[in-house]
């Protein structure tokens, strides 16, 4: 079977699961994003073997209790990450060595962070608060971004290597994902578009098209510090789950604190319990 389409098979069978995880919330929605977590973890470990760091096994199975905790436990985000904090330096000091375990150490906890408190982020935004639908339009926006971004880079994009991480992104389509849902927010405007208050379709744009943008170069990032081409290849023609969802990752949780602060300065809606 050729990579078009690998590509294009994948694609017919993971987007409507995924919309309909995002639509139903609830129980598909946490499980979706276990997956996401425990699989990213997996791939987060192999590409930091890559790197030299060798991240004990024990991790990747930590991370979905991790993430559990920080779905079903609202509140407990500080002294979970002080738990594995604490875990991963005892680790070091077992197992010291002076050239590898701080870097270790560090690449612990960004792992942490990276594949357990986001996806969790993602989660609770779904559960807890009362504008439903907001992960479904924030999913959508990040697609017209990674679109426009793409096809204007393609055909117009002369000013390359903005950032040593990716080298290929151009400035002209960074540049037009940041401006694209601007233009989906003036149309829905224009259409009288009301299902989901305007502060939180304002900030949904700004995670799309800023912060989802960020999520890809965090990628990069983390690729080109470990040699590699792909976080995995699991998904044919579309490398890994973090390959996948590293935009949602990012702009997720900056759309979580966003609306957290929001709360508490007195604007938009209640956010239950967070």
């Amino acid at each position: 079977m050729s990579e078009l389409r690998s590509r294009v098979l994948v694609s017919v069978i993971f987007i409507p699961v995924l919309l309909l995880a995002l639509y139903w919330e609830g129980v598909p929605l946490f499980v979706m994003f276990l997956l996401v977590s425990l699989l990213g973890a997996q791939e987060y470990r192999s590409m930091m073997s890559k790197a030299g760091h060798q991240i004990p096994a024990i991790w990747v199975l930590m991370i979905p209790i991790f993430y559990s905790a920080w779905v079903f436990y609202p509140g407990l985000e500080a002294a979970l990450l002080w738990l594995a904090f604490f875990f991963a330096v005892i680790n070091s000091l077992v197992n010291w060595d002076t050239s590898r375990s701080i870097p270790k150490l560090f690449s612990i906890i960004f792992g942490v962070i990276y594949t357990a408190l986001l996806p969790a982020m993602i989660v609770k935004i779904g559960w807890h608060h009362p504008v439903k639908k907001i992960l479904l339009a924030l999913i959508l926006m990040i697609w017209i971004v990674d679109t426009m971004a793409y096809f204007v880079g393609m055909r117009f994009g002369k000013k390359r290597g903005i950032t040593q991480v990716s080298p290929r992104k151009s400035r002209e389509g960074f540049i037009a994902g940041v401006f694209a849902p601007w233009v989906v927010l003036f149309i829905l405007y224009i259409c009288g578009f009301d299902a989901i208050p305007w502060l939180i379709m304002v900030l949904t744009a700004i995670a799309a098209g800023i912060f989802g943008q960020l999520g890809d170069l965090v990628e990069s990032m983390l690729k080109r510090y470990c040699e590699v081409k792909d976080s995995s290849h699991l998904i044919p023609g579309h490398g890994g789950v973090l390959d996948r969802t590293d935009s949602i990752l990012m702009a997720g949780a900056f759309l979580y604190f966003a609306l957290a602060i929001a709360e508490i300065a007195g604007y938009g809606t209640n956010f239950g319990t967070y």
